[in-house]
Parts: C-alpha cells; sequence; structure tokens
C-alpha cells in the first residue's frame, strides 16, 4: 500500500469501533492526545496541557536551584522532570506526524482485513489472531492501570504522610510556605495534573507501538501459515490445474508478505524517534534510581528503588519483546515456506519459493533513532549496563 492522503485523514470515534487497536487510539482519545471529534476543542486541551508542563518545568527549575537536601531529593527531581520533558517531545512527535499515525491504524485495519478470509474456519489461526489481540489489550491495559495507580501514589503521598510538613509531590519550592497567597495549594494541582496527564499519553503512546508490533507479529505468523500449508497433492493424481492453482495461492501469500514488509518499514519510521526518546529516557531514570541506592544504605531508597523500577524497565521491555516478535516470526516465513509441498510442485513455484526465503532470512528490524536496534537482547543489555554501574557505584563508595 502506498501513501494515500485519504487513508491519512483523521480518524473519527465510528471508525475505531471496528479497528483492531481500537482501545489504544480511544485512550490517546480520552487522554487528550488522538482528536476523534471536536478538533478545535482538543488543540485547546493539549495547548493547556502543554502550558501546566512548561509550568512544571520551571518549577523544577526553581527547585534544582534552590535544594539544599539530600542526593535522593536531586535525582527524584531529575527523573521527574525528565518524564515530563520527554512526555511533551513525544507529544510534538505525534502533532507533527498524526497523519502517518492515521496511515499506521489504516494499513494495519486493511491488512488485518485482507487476511481475515483466511482465517475463517481455521481453528489453529483463529487463536493466533485472537491471541496476539488479547496480548496487545492486557499489556496496555495492565502498563495503564500500574502507571496509574503509581501516579495516584506519588501525587497523594505528601498529603497522607504523617511528618506535618506541606511537602509537594515531586518539586518542592522554599517560597511555597511562607506566603498568604495560596502558592502551595496552586502548585500542588499543577504538579499533579500536569505529571498524570502527560505521563498517561507517554505511557500509552508505548502501549500503541507495542500493540501494532504484537498485532503485525501475528500477521507473519498467519503469512507463514498459509505458506506451510501450500500443498498440490490433496487428491492422488496431481494435473497442472492444480499446480497453477498452488502458485496464484503463494502469489497471494507473496503479496500479503510484501505488504506487510512495507507497513513495517513505514511503522519503524513512525516509531523511531519515540522509541529513541523513551530508550533515553530509561537509560537516564535509570541511572537516577541507581545513584541514591548506591550511596545512601538505608532501607527507604532500596524502597523506592524496588517502587519506581518497573515503571522505568517496563516501557523498555514493551518496545523490545514487541521489535523481537517482529523479527523472529519474519524470520520463521522462512522456514514456513521450507516446510510447504514444493517437492511436489514445478520449477515456477520453487523459484518463486527460493525469493520468499531469501527475502524472509533479511531481518525486519526496528530501531530506535534509525540507528539502535531494538530487540529482546537490547533490554538484556541495559540490565546488564544497569548492574555493572551499580557495582561501580558500589565499590566507589565502600573505599
Amino acid at each position: 500500500m502506498d501513501w494515500d492522503p485519504q487513508r491519512s485523514q483523521p480518524l473519527t470515534w465510528q471508525y475505531t469501533a471496528s479497528s483492531v487497536l481500537k482501545y489504544n487510539v480511544r485512550f490517546l482519545n480520552v487522554s487528550g492526545l488522538w482528536p476523534l471529534q471536536h478538533l478545535q476543542l482538543f488543540r485547546i486541551f493539549i495547548a493547556t496541557t502543554v502550558t501546566l508542563c512548561l509550568g512544571h518545568i520551571a518549577e523544577a527549575g526553581i527547585n534544582l536551584c534552590t535544594l539544599r537536601g539530600e542526593l535522593e531529593d536531586y535525582t527524584l527531581a531529575l527523573s521527574n522532570v525528565s518524564v515530563i520533558i520527554v512526555g511533551m517531545l513525544k507529544v510534538a512527535i505525534f502533532l507533527r506526524n498524526e497523519g502517518s499515525f492515521c496511515f499506521l491504524v489504516r494499513w494495519l485495519d486493511a491488512l488485518v482485513e485482507r487476511q481475515t478470509e483466511y482465517v475463517r474456519d481455521q481453528p489453529s489461526r483463529e487463536a493466533i489472531f485472537r491471541g496476539a489481540r488479547q496480548r496487545a489489550s492486557r499489556i496496555s491495559k495492565g502498563l495503564d492501570a500500574y502507571n496509574l495507580s503509581l501516579l495516584t501514589l506519588w501525587t497523594v503521598a505528601p498529603l497522607i504522610a504523617s511528618t506535618g510538613d506541606k511537602r509537594l509531590p515531586f518539586q518542592q519550592l522554599p517560597m511555597a510556605n511562607t506566603t498568604t497567597f495560596p502558592l502551595y495549594e496552586l502548585s500542588y494541582a499543577l504538579q499533579g495534573t500536569s505529571l498524570i496527564i502527560i505521563c498517561l499519553i507517554n505511557v500509552h503512546l508505548d502501549c500503541f507501538f507495542t500493540a501494532v508490533m504484537i498485532l503485525i507479529g501475528a500477521q507473519l505468523k498467519l503469512v507463514g501459515s498459509r505458506i506451510a500449508d501450500l500443498h498440490p497433492r490433496n487428491v492422488a493424481v496431481k494435473n497442472d490445474s492444480m499446480i497453477d492453482d498452488t502458485y496464484k495461492d503463494l502469489c497471494l501469500c507473496i503479496q500479503t508478505h510484501q505488504d506487510i514488509t512495507r507497513f513495517i518499514k513505514h511503522l519503524e519510521r513512525v516509531m523511531n524517534p519515540i522509541a529513541m526518546l523513551q530508550l533515553a529516557l530509561g537509560v537516564f531514570n535509570g541511572c537516577m534510581l541507581i545513584f541514591p541506592a548506591a550511596y545512601n544504605a538505608e532501607s527507604g531508597s532500596l524502597i523506592k528503588v524496588l517502587v519506581t523500577a518497573p515503571a522505568v524497565s517496563m516501557q523498555l521491555l514493551v518496545y523490545c519483546l514487541g521489535a523481537h516478535s517482529v523479527r523472529e516470526q519474519g524470520k520463521l516465513v522462512s522456514v514456513a515456506a521450507y516446510s510447504c509441498g514444493w517437492p511436489d510442485t514445478d520449477i515456477k513455484f520453487q523459484r518463486a519459493l527460493l525469493l520468499v526465503m531469501a527475502r524472509a532470512q533479511k531481518p525486519l528490524s526496528l530501531t530506535a533513532g534509525g540507528v539502535y536496534p531494538i530487540q529482546r537482547a537490547t533490554f538484556l543489555s541495559l540490565l546488564n549496563a544497569g548492574y555493572s554501574y551499580y557495582a561501580v557505584l558500589q565499590n566507589f563508595t565502600g573505599r
């Protein structure tokens, strides 16, 4: 499918009712990012969100310049403001490329619809597609629920603390408790509102791409199943018409595989700047967690690390697992081609099948920023690097 201006038109609420990405698109709509109706109202809302985030960043600047606390206070402030900044950059990327996102959704829906006829009355293939949709939905909803619960906990924690000290949830202002103007209340509302909204958008954009990768991986698996089932010996006597029909079926599989390959290239172009931002944020926030854990032996630091580390790592993990699934399912198409009934076909079929196998052996890689490959090994290497960094700091502080 080539770029079609009609397919890049804004989506509507009615369209998403039948989309495989219904939950993801509608969640971003409810979060105020993806307009499905009332375009002007959404633009006003996102402008308000950006204004609140800028106010949050300004308070973070004041906090960092006046902070005289321990290392934990610095790392918390830096980690928090980095999430706000990356979230705003993701919003800017979406707004600049909104047409590409709409095209991505319509293209995926078209690919799914095209293969629907090959899924009907095929229990194994129905299980592949149903399992992919359920997995994408569970990951998205689970990560959203965890993110929302963690944000709520961090936001209300100062209100339920028993210290008696008026503390803001994320960025502390020295003048908040020394003025009759309700600065404390306004700052509390600004920090809590801006962080919750931008984090919901931030995390669910990652969920959106994860769902796309899971679903397109399932489409590759379905193509492999179709190719593996090509056997021109359904009756005792083979004839030219049977072989020709098998060749036509192979051509349809090749066409679908080519469309999926082009879709993955488009997905890589749309996703890679956002994935790069998330990768950089994950590494930075990982360091912000490791610093206080290494320098402070108190159990409170360890508890904070245990509470927040899953939020940092999960967003990286879903990217890596999703991209790794696409890569692996792409390679398995070659195995499926070898598993079909090619010995009973003519030379024309076998040559076409060789082309399929050669193309499938070329990795369908997705990258962060167009330079850093995203796969399962990427996540493991980041974990190893984080542990090595922690060990070095522990060794340094132990001297």
